[in-house]
């Protein structure tokens, strides 16, 4: 095979599939990776909590001299964690279901005025 058959058949299959790259899902942005994207959130806040307090625990046993500090800091960090996570992401349940209510709501008004609507044209 020559460079020009390797370069023809490339150019056919690009004519043939132009938009084939943008039918693909975007890392960036899109909706598909939100869920990825708090789930890796989430996982760095507990990482985070453990290895910041467990690195106080660490110096505290280093400086001190003592051998107890390092898994208080560990525990300490990982509830740390725990707790940063539910005070920035727990309120987002409560708003889906507060925004999910108001739908539900605005949805059995609007079936109402349907069947008020029906039973008028009747």
């Amino acid at each position: 095979m020559t460079g020009a058959t390797i370069t023809a058949s490339v150019c056919h299959a690009m004519k043939e599939q132009p938009n084939a790259a943008f039918d693909q899902p975007r890392a960036q942005g899109g909706e598909k990776t939100n869920g990825m994207d708090l789930g890796l959130r989430v996982l760095s806040y507990l990482i985070s909590g453990v290895l910041v307090y467990g690195l106080l625990g660490w110096l505290g046993d280093h400086y001190l001299g003592t051998k107890f500090l390092l898994p208080i800091g560990i525990v300490a960090g990982a509830a740390f964690g725990v707790y940063v996570i539910i005070r920035r992401f727990g309120r987002m349940d409560d708003e889906v279901s507060a925004a999910g209510a108001k739908d539900r709501s605005n949805q059995a008004t609007l079936t109402e005025h349907r069947h008020e609507a029906e039973r008028g044209e009747r």
